[in-house]
């Protein structure tokens, strides 16, 4: 019964011998009985008996609630208990007296037994009846197990066949061993017997064994297999991926433990694609989706618009067009081509979830990434190849499944349902093609009751709890009337019998050696090793980690010098004769590296060293930020702004936020992000009306929002950008550098006249101007504005600071950055981090602008740096 898909058994060369499980013997009859018949995927099934539900409604059905809420869900469960009646001997008939949901559900078998593609159980009955007039070129069909543990269809199958029968349980240990009295007393368990108990002894007949972690009992067992006899079996119910890694490792023959998985990346496609379809659109789905391997957009293009949506969500206005015209120049003729791509995926009509989108419109595009599979179905490449082949199986089944909604008359879809129909479509899975079972394997069951045939070395992985056999979802009445109707469906007891005599089976079918791998302490064990426990007296079990403290064994364990991690210390020196290339430009943010964390520099500039480009939607700091940035910038950049009245300026941020939003920000408009957005709104309408009411105080004539800054210093070829650049109507300019949050950081950084970004600043705006601007930051989320010069912002209190104190920053920067050129001049490179003591070198020559750590949130390099104690 547990055959199907399994290798339990010996290889060996037979013709005309076959070895199968229920599904591999009902292929078999159906080929040599003239029945084989296209079989419909599942979610095709499914799709077919939800419309028996649907035309069966009346008001009153048991289902209909749920249907209600989950068309196809519902279909898919009542559609499981329908195959496992007809399984079990149904006929599609109930007796006339039959009451409540069983009724309902015989009422709609008269529409399902024309519409729904037959399942196991039907086509059980077709071949029954067919080898009454026809017989199969079969000699003979030896069961392991008894007929009685077959359902009722197969059990009327095989009377029909020459059937014979395995031979009963029995010891295949070395008698006198503990293994084969162990055996012994399982056999008299199954017979009814209470086990008796066995006394250990250590002959080598079995090894118990128990790690603290799954990776070292795969790297354990893997070693053990390496240096066993060649005939072994090995049974892995789960984790099993990580076993086959072991031995990949070793360079043994891996067992092809792979699961099936729906998230290989082939199947991922389909359903990011359709998440896109909805409004308001999910940029977490958009940003996987560009940075998807399997894509049928080009690279270029994909490539850079995740990078505008990782740090500008949104899809229109100025930027997003700037982008698509970076794109058309990068693909030339090619151009016209790649924006209808894009315009397809991406920037296209969306659909509320709540009205559903046109079933029409799924189908086109569903068949759209079927087309594209296609085409890549003749790779020469064998791997990519099978990722293809599920990618294009996948999305023929859903649309299977659509084209027969559309048969049914449904217009439109909602996204629980397409979920689930994909869902459906892809519950198998896809095995990864790397990882299949390679030659000289040694045998392995996923199913302990597949292992059928004595093995030298029985081993069984990881003997944790795996699932039981689950109760029916039948009433006792319910199932009392299943049995009237000639549905013979075995009591809970029994199903639990015959899965605890399955688990005995490697145990009996060991010779030579037993060996059991099992959990960590405190993690709940296999049923049968709790039976095990309590038969086995004295049994001991040896800890994997023990074999890393024991004496080399030869062949298996080496003493290995120990390594500690670099630790982490304050100075670099580079060898002698290596010089550090100096940049011909520079910013704030390199200057900043630059002062206070030198290597944080050196490996970012000189090195050249860049952190992964895996993207991800900015933060909610980074994204408000970014927003209130733009909502000023695109605000005075209007056409004489700077004086507007408040009230112009409150109506113009009314009427452009949420267009902004939608181009820069419209990750506020997902579902379930409504309450952030109207709190920035709320914030920011109050903050902007405060910006403008400062601006408008000090007397400006005109304002340069992101105004470019460049110059020639002592320091080098300084850029920067200033956030707003005011020109004052009594002389001078002023610079503003906009934050959202930090009130208390930067008022401190202004008390203590460490403010280096606006030192920088001011210094390139006095070399042009001939003398130095005044000089504040604006708390974006506070609407506080922070300067050091008193009476030009009539209301704001500057925070004290002496004359001057720009300039006299400027020249301490100039001072400490001479200091920091000649230690890198020389090689030496400091790590600046908290807990790490300075040398008298990390003492800077200007004592008012000390050396402080960086925030290490920042620092891409922090694990470069070395390791803490």
């Amino acid at each position: 019964m547990a055959l199907d898909g399994q290798r339990g058994w010996h290889v060996r060369d037979a013709l005309g011998e076959s070895t199968v499980g229920p599904l591999g013997m009902l292929a078999l009859l159906e080929m040599q009985l003239g029945l084989v018949r296209a079989t419909p995927s599942h979610s095709e099934r499914v799709v077919q008996m939800r419309a028996c539900l649907a035309q069966a409604c009346n008001g009153r059905r048991f289902y209909e609630r749920s249907f209600a809420a989950d068309e196809l869900g519902t279909a898919a469960r009542l559609l499981a208990w329908r195959d496992q009646w007809y399984e079990h001997g149904w006929d599609g008939k109930f007796p006339a007296s039959t009451a409540g949901r069983l009724r309902d559900l015989a009422d709609v078998e008269e529409l399902a037994c024309e519409q729904v593609a037959p399942g196991v159980g039907q086509r059980l009955m077709v071949v029954a009846v067919t080898l009454a007039a026809r017989t199969p070129q079969i000699a003979s069909v030896v069961l392991l197990d008894a007929p009685a543990e077959f359902p009722l269809g197969w059990r009327r199958v095989l009377e029909k066949l020459p059937v014979a029968f395995a031979e009963p349980a029995a010891a295949h240990a070395t008698p006198g061993t503990v293994l084969a009295a162990l055996q012994e007393s399982l056999i008299a368990s199954l017979t009814g017997q209470m086990p008796p108990p066995v006394t250990w002894r250590d002959d080598g007949s079995m090894h118990i064994v128990r790690a603290q972690t799954r990776l070292a009992a795969a790297q354990w067992l893997a070693h053990r297999i390496r240096s066993s006899c060649a005939d072994v079996a090995v049974v892995a119910e789960r984790d099993r991926s990580m076993l086959d890694a072991a031995l990949d490792a070793l360079d043994l023959p891996r067992l092809g433990l792979s699961d099936p998985s729906p998230f290989r990346p082939p199947l991922q496609l389909l359903p990011l694609a359709l998440r896109l379809m909805w409004a308001p659109l999910d940029f977490h789905a958009l940003l996987q989706f560009l940075s998807h391997p399997v894509q049928p957009l080009p690279a270029f293009a994909r490539r850079r618009i995740a990078e505008k949506m990782a740090d500008a969500p949104g899809i229109g206005g100025q930027r997003w067009e700037a982008l698509l015209a970076e794109i058309d120049a990068h693909y030339g003729d090619e151009a016209a081509a790649v924006r209808q791509e894009i315009a397809y995926w991406i920037d296209h009509p969306r659909f509320a979830a709540a009205d559903g989108a046109p079933l029409a419109a799924v189908y086109e595009r569903v068949a759209r990434l079927a087309e594209y599979f296609r085409k890549r179905l003749a790779d020469p490449d064998e791997t990519r190849r099978a990722g293809w082949l599920a990618g294009h199986e996948q999305t023929a089944a859903v649309l299977q499944a659509l084209q027969g909604l559309l048969d049914q008359g449904v217009e439109a879809t909602r996204p629980e349902a397409l979920d689930k129909l994909v869902a459906q479509a892809t519950s198998r899975g896809a095995a990864n093609p790397l990882l299949h079972a390679q030659a000289g394997a040694q045998a392995c069951v996923r199913d302990p009751a597949a292992l059928i045939e004595p093995f030298d070395n029985v081993m069984w992985w990881y003997l944790a709890t795996v699932p039981l056999v689950q109760s029916y979802p039948w009433s006792p009445g319910e199932l009392s009337t299943l049995r009237q109707a000639g549905i013979d469906l075995p009591d809970t007891a029994t199903l639990l019998a015959r899965q605890a005599r399955g688990w005995l089976q490697p145990i009996l079918r060991a010779k030579q050696r037993l060996t059991l791998v099992l959990p960590r302490e405190g993690e709940e064990a296999h049923p049968v090793w709790l039976l095990l426990a309590g038969i086995l007296q004295g049994a001991p079990v040896a800890a994997v980690e023990t074999t890393l403290t024991a004496a080399p064994a030869a062949g298996e364990t080496a003493t290995v010098a120990y390594r500690p991690l670099p630790a982490r210390c304050r100075w670099w020196h580079l060898p002698a004769g290596v010089t550090l290339p100096w940049p011909q430009s520079m910013s704030f943010t390199s200057l900043e590296q630059l002062i206070f964390n030198p290597y944080q520099w050196v490996l970012k500039y000189p090195a050249r060293f860049r952190p992964s480009t895996l993207l991800s939607l900015p933060n909610d700091f980074r994204l408000l930020g970014s927003l209130a940035h733009r909502v000023v910038e695109r605000l005075y950049l209007e056409a004489d702004s700077a004086q507007w009245s408040k009230g112009q300026v409150m109506a113009w941020f009314d009427a452009h936020l949420d267009a902004i939003v939608a181009e820069e920000g419209a990750v506020l408009l997902m579902t379930g992000k409504r309450a952030e957005l109207e709190s920035f709104r709320m914030r920011f309408r109050a903050s902007l009306g405060q910006l403008h009411g400062h601006l408008r105080g000090c007397g400006l004539t005109s304002i340069a929002p992101e105004a470019a800054l460049t110059g020639d210093t002592p320091l080098g070829h300084l850029r920067g950008s200033s956030d707003l650049l005011l020109e004052l109507a009594a002389g001078g300019q002023a610079i503003i550098d906009m934050k959202w949050a930090g009130d208390k950081k930067y008022r401190e950084k202004l008390a203590r006249q460490t403010h280096l970004q606006l030192a920088i600043y001011a210094k390139l705006v006095a070399q042009e101007r001939g003398r130095w601007p005044h000089v504040a930051y604006y708390i974006l989320s506070k609407g506080e504005l922070l300067t050091i010069s008193p009476d030009v912002f009539p209301g704001v209190r500057a925070v004290p600071a002496p004359d001057g104190a720009t300039a006299l920053l400027w020249e301490r920067l100039q001072e400490t950055w001479s200091w920091r050129k000649a230690q890198i001049d020389t090689g030496a490179i400091e790590l600046v981090f908290e807990g790490l003591a300075p040398t008298d070198d990390s003492v800077p020559p200007v004592e008012e602008l000390p050396i402080e750590p960086l925030d290490p949130r920042y620092n891409d390099f922090i694990h470069l740096a070395g390791w803490e104690d």
